[in-house]
């Protein structure tokens, strides 16, 4: 007899199987009751066990030491502070305050190295900067200030609006932070559209970075320096009314063929005043940074030196700075 294969069948037995049986089941294991349920239908605790869940009773005080000197259990016992010891203990964290805000100081700073090393972009030719929008007391002057500060190129900032608005406050910040780098010229706001161009062109010889203030003045003057501009900052309030003009002077530049210094441009906004209804942050954010390339939003004007201001204050300006240097790397690469 042969398989299906061909193969002959030699008559050998096959192989047994090896068997699995156990030498011995196990005992059935007995089902243990039910735990009682509480009217809440949580599983009630025994006694017993209560003690995981309860506060630890109050150390027992100890006996007062032998005559022959102190217990070994009282060299190793740690000293509760009393009631009169912890306004000591709050005095000394708030005369150093800087034990508790290490983890968050060296970001800040981080952030600051980073901002400066943008605002001292190398310049090769002249740049000048137009101001539009709503006048803003101290953003020229500041921002002026702050380049000068960090960077080596002579700064000036002209100022189109009246003389008398160049407080002694910002006077000082000149002398402390911009280390004679930093000129301001007043010019009379009503000065003809052909004499300040003639100004703008006498000074893009002598100052490598011209700010011109134009928010006051008249419409000629402000055509002209956008004309010679190379790059803008608009500064209005953040309010419906300022977003609305800025957005309409935004449309009005890009009719006149000035939608690339727009594109490359920074709106800045400073708070409302109480008359003016504020808009959201996230909304003017939102809004203009599809118009613009940045979008700055600065606090209230506070007169001092531009490194001695409030922290966020001081982030915020030199974000205004930094993008200003941006612009100077994006002209000379493009």
């Amino acid at each position: 007899m042969a398989f299906s294969d061909g193969t002959p069948d030699d008559g050998a037995a096959a192989p047994e199987r090896p068997d699995y049986t156990p030498a011995a089941w196990p005992e059935p294991v007995p089902l243990l009751p039910r735990q009682p349920l509480d009217p809440l239908g949580t599983v009630l605790i025994p006694p017993s066990e209560r003690r995981l869940f309860t506060r630890a009773p109050a150390p027992q005080a100890q006996p007062p030491a032998p005559p022959g000197g102190p217990t070994p259990a009282a060299l190793l016992a740690v000293p509760t502070p009393s009631p009169a010891t912890a306004p000591a203990a709050r005095q000394d964290r708030a005369a150093h305050p800087r034990a508790l805000r290490l983890p968050f100081g060296g970001g800040t700073e981080a952030r600051r190295r980073r901002l400066v090393e943008r605002i001292r972009t190398p310049l090769r030719s002249c740049h000048r900067i137009a101001l539009l929008g709503r006048p803003a007391e101290g953003v020229p002057v500041t921002l002026g200030a702050l380049l000068a500060q960090h960077r080596p190129d002579p700064v000036i900032v002209l100022d189109l609006a009246d003389a008398s608005r160049v407080s002694h406050a910002d006077r000082r910040i000149l002398d402390r932070s911009a280390a004679g780098r930093l000129d301001i010229l007043a010019v009379r706001p009503d000065t003809p559209g052909p004499a300040f161009r003639d100004t703008l062109t006498d000074l893009s010889g002598r100052y490598p970075m011209i700010l011109s203030d134009t928010t006051a003045a008249a419409g000629d003057v402000q055509l002209t320096a956008v004309e010679l501009a190379d790059q803008l900052v608009i500064c209005e309030h953040a309010s419906a009314d300022g977003a609305r003009n800025a957005s309409a002077l935004i449309d009005h530049l890009t009719s006149r063929g000035h939608g690339g210094l727009v594109r490359g441009g920074t709106v800045v906004f400073v708070p409302s005043p109480p008359t003016e209804r504020p808009v959201a942050d996230r909304q003017l954010l939102a809004h203009f940074r599809t118009l613009c390339r940045d979008v700055v939003l600065l606090p209230a004007h506070t007169p001092g030196t531009p490194g001695r201001r409030r922290p966020h204050a001081h982030l915020a300006y030199l974000e205004l700075a930094a993008l200003v240097g941006d612009a100077l790397a994006i002209r000379h690469t493009a």
